[in-house]
C-alpha cells in the first residue's frame, strides 16, 4: 500500500508527513551501540521482573503503593522488552502485521509508564494530603479498579497507534511509529505527559508544604503530640523514596514530549536526538528497580531473604 495514498480515517493527510525526508536519513548505527541497547534491555527487564517476583513471594509487601510501583516496574518491562525485539533503530518490516505489532507495543509501553506514574503521585497524594481518609478511600477494590482502568486505557490509546502503524505500512518502509502516526497522535502522547508534569508539580508542591509544617510542629511540640505524629512521618518517609524514583522517571522520560514538538516544529525526523531519547527511556527502566531496592528497606530484606533459601534450601 502506497502510504501517501492512504485515506483511511486514523492516517488521512497527516501521518509521516516527513516521508520523504524520514526515507533520506542515513540511520546507521555502530554495532557497538546495538549490543549495548540490548545488553541495557535486558538488563532493564531482569531488574524488573526481580522486584515483581520478590512483591509477589513476599505477603508483607502487598501493600496500596507497593502494588501501583509493580504497575510502574511492568510498564518498564514492557518497555524493555519492545527495546530488545525491534532495537533502536528503524527497520524494513517484512509485513504490515509486524509494524502494527510494533506500533502497538510502543505506544502501550510509553502511555503505561505515564499511566503508572500518575497512579503512584495520586497515592502520595492522598496518603499525605488527606491521611485521615487513606485507608477508607484506598481500598483493595479501589486500587485493583484504578489499575485494572489505567491499563485498560493503555491498551485503547496504544491501539490506535498499532492501527495506524497497520494501515501506514508499505513493501521496504522503515517502521518508525512517531513519523507514521498521525500528527494529532503525537500531539495526545504531548499532552499526557505535560499533565502529568503539570499534576506532579502540584501534588508534590503540596505535600512538600505539609512537610515544612510537619518540621515546625514537631520542633514545638510536647512527647505526647510527637508520639502522635509518628504516623505521618512514615508516611513521609514513604512519600520521599517514592519522590525520588518518580522524578527520576520523568527525567528520562521527558526528552519524549521534547523530541516530539521539535520534530513537528523544524519538520525533520532527529534521528540523533531519537537515540539519545530512547536510551534515556531504556535508562529509565533500570533505575528505577535500582532505586527501588535501595530506597525500600522491606525489599532489600525480602530479597535477601529469598536468595538465601535459593542457596541453601536447608536452612530454616
Amino acid at each position: 500500500m502506497n502510504y501517501s495514498n492512504s485515506s483511511n480515517l486514523l492516517c488521512n493527510g497527516t501521518a509521516n508527513k516527513h516521508l520523504d525526508v524520514l526515507q533520506a536519513v542515513n540511520y546507521e548505527i555502530s554495532w557497538v551501540y546495538q549490543v549495548v541497547y540490548v545488553l541495557a534491555a535486558f538488563t532493564g527487564l531482569s531488574l524488573n521482573m526481580c522486584f515483581i517476583l520478590v512483591f509477589m513471594a513476599t505477603s508483607s509487601l502487598r501493600t496500596v503503593m507497593n502494588q501501583f510501583l509493580v504497575s510502574l516496574a511492568l510498564a518498564d518491562s514492557l518497555n524493555s522488552v519492545i527495546a530488545m525485539i525491534f532495537l533502536p533503530f528503524p527497520t524494513e518490516e517484512k509485513a504490515a502485521w509486524l509494524c502494527g505489532l510494533k506500533g502497538l507495543i510502543g505506544c502501550c509501553s510509553m502511555m503505561a509508564q505515564v499511566m503508572s506514574i500518575l497512579l503512584v503521585t495520586f497515592d502520595r497524594f492522598i496518603s499525605i494530603v488527606f491521611p485521615f481518609n487513606y485507608t477508607t478511600w484506598v481500598t483493595q477494590r479501589w486500587v485493583n479498579f484504578t489499575i485494572s482502568a489505567a491499563w485498560l486505557y493503555t491498551v485503547i490509546v496504544g491501539s490506535f497507534g498499532g492501527i495506524q502503524c497497520l494501515q501506514a505500512w508499505y513493501p521496504g518502509g522503515k517502521c518508525v511509529i512517531t513519523e507514521i502516526v498521525a500528527a494529532w497522535y503525537n500531539t495526545v502522547y504531548i499532552i499526557h505527559y505535560v499533565g502529568l508534569f503539570i499534576i506532579m508539580a502540584f501534588a508534590y508542591g503540596k505535600i512538600g508544604s505539609i512537610v515544612l509544617h510537619h518540621r515546625r510542629q514537631i520542633a514545638a511540640a510536647v512527647a505526647p503530640e510527637q508520639a502522635a505524629s509518628e504516623d505521618l512521618k512514615i508516611q513521609l518517609k514513604v512519600t520521599k523514596d517514592v519522590f525520588v524514583v518518580v522524578c527520576t522517571s520523568m527525567f528520562c522520560l521527558g526528552l519524549i514530549p521534547i523530541h516530539l514538538m521539535l520534530y513537528h516544529v523544524t519538520n525533520l525526523p532527529l534521528p540523533k536526538m531519537r537515540l539519545v531519547r530512547n536510551f534515556f527511556m531504556l535508562s529509565n527502566c533500570i533505575f528505577d528497580p535500582i532505586i527501588y531496592f535501595l530506597r525500600f528497606k522491606d525489599f532489600q530484606s525480602a530479597f535477601k531473604s529469598i536468595v538465601g533459601r535459593i542457596v541453601n534450601p536447608h536452612q530454616n
